[in-house]
């Protein structure tokens, strides 16, 4: 996790330091505050190395407070450098057409600053936001009785998430009575000790045919033994490379593909699918979407990419991941379907990238096709 922040902070200074050498000519100053603001654009840069937890033992309660705020100006500079990227390639071309007076620069920059403050006060929202409820129906001859599973991936539980926030996600999943509830990896993101108040909230969800997990990369960051002991006492099943029969569909689950296999816990799509039968549809759950060499199953279900979180690291998300956001189809034949998922990691924030609570509608191919020739 440490050199995740490292990384970021890397290129959260770069960003900034872009940033000090655009916007630097605004401010009329002398080279002692022209220093002083430089380094207070790399600390910018660096936020994400400013608001590890070890801070909370000496900013106690105001730590919550503290992170959000530090988080609100890394993301307003992020996105600052994204409209100043696009909007100066935008007037350079139209430039190039038709020359523009240089009195442009004097309301051009602020305007820039503006925009970067909404979207970032949107993006606050957004995040801190419940997630909406997004159905997804599932098609198939495979499917003889209509069946409702809840998917909830990425809720990331942490110890300054809003608890309201959590048991608003718990009510709006309970109030679609599904009949099954998958959590699809990284639901904690913290150690079990410092977050069970929260964590036992989810100890509300029902369904009437079980909920199930697998776990995601931040399960193994928290503590493996601890969040698997976590989520079990809540009373939901753990899905690691075996499945469960659910009438016409059988469900499989396997370990985080991305960080499992360097704890130990390879994932084996085959062994996971043994069980079903041939004329079943199979869902196979899989915290980090990917492609299997097996396509002995329907549809994958997966999350992890939080479909990009903040824009611009869609482009970033996308580069490290085949499937993004929504449903594909694969080439072998089997779909994929990948959940913006329902919190997020590191920033409360998400910027045209919506939380969601996703609804898989199972219907039989007979029930359309009643429905058409009516």
């Amino acid at each position: 996790m440490i050199t995740c922040s490292i990384t970021t902070s890397f290129l959260g200074c770069l960003v900034s330091g872009y940033l000090f050498w655009r916007y630097s000519w605004f401010f009329d100053m002398g080279i002692f505050y022209r220093s002083i603001t430089f380094i207070l654009f790399m600390l910018i840069g660096c936020i994400p190395l400013l608001v590890e937890y070890g801070l909370e033992k000496y900013l106690s309660r105001f730590y919550g407070f503290y992170r959000y705020t530090l988080y609100y100006i890394f993301i307003t500079s992020i996105i600052l450098f994204t409209l100043t990227i696009l909007g100066d390639i935008v007037l350079w071309a139209v430039n190039k057409w038709h020359p523009l007076p240089m009195c442009y620069q004097c309301w051009i920059l602020p305007v820039y600053m503006v925009l970067a403050i909404i979207a970032a006060t949107y993006a606050l929202y957004a995040g801190t936001s419940t997630p909406k409820t997004k159905i997804v129906d599932v098609v198939s001859d495979k499917i003889h009785t209509e069946k409702k599973i809840a998917f909830l991936s990425d809720i990331h539980v942490h110890r300054v998430i809003d608890a309201d926030k959590v048991k608003e996600i718990v009510e709006r999943t309970n109030a679609q009575n599904p009949d099954i509830i998958i959590l699809g990896g990284d639901i904690l993101d913290d150690n079990t000790d410092k977050v069970r108040k929260i964590t036992e909230i989810l100890k509300g969800l029902k369904a009437k045919e079980g909920i199930y997990f697998v776990t995601g990369n931040h399960e193994f960051y928290a503590g493996y033994k601890a969040s698997l002991e976590e989520l079990e006492s809540l009373g939901f099943k753990l899905l690691e490379n075996n499945g469960e029969n659910k009438g016409d569909i059988y469900i499989a689950g396997i370990p985080d593909t991305f960080s499992g296999a360097q704890y130990g816990k390879q994932a084996d799509v085959q062994k996971a699918l043994k069980n079903a039968k041939k004329e079943q549809y199979k869902l196979l759950v899989s915290h980090t979407p990917k492609d299997f060499e097996t396509s002995d199953f329907d549809l994958e279900i997966s999350g992890h990419t939080h479909g990009g979180q903040i824009f611009p690291f869609h482009i970033f998300a996308k580069l490290g991941n085949k499937y993004l956001s929504g449903m594909y189809q694969k080439a072998n034949g089997s779909k994929i379907y990948v959940s913006n998922g329902a919190g997020q990691w590191g920033p409360q924030m998400r910027f045209l990238a919506p939380s969601e609570i996703t609804i898989l509608n199972f219907i039989p191919q007979t029930s359309i096709f009643k429905e058409k020739t009516k």
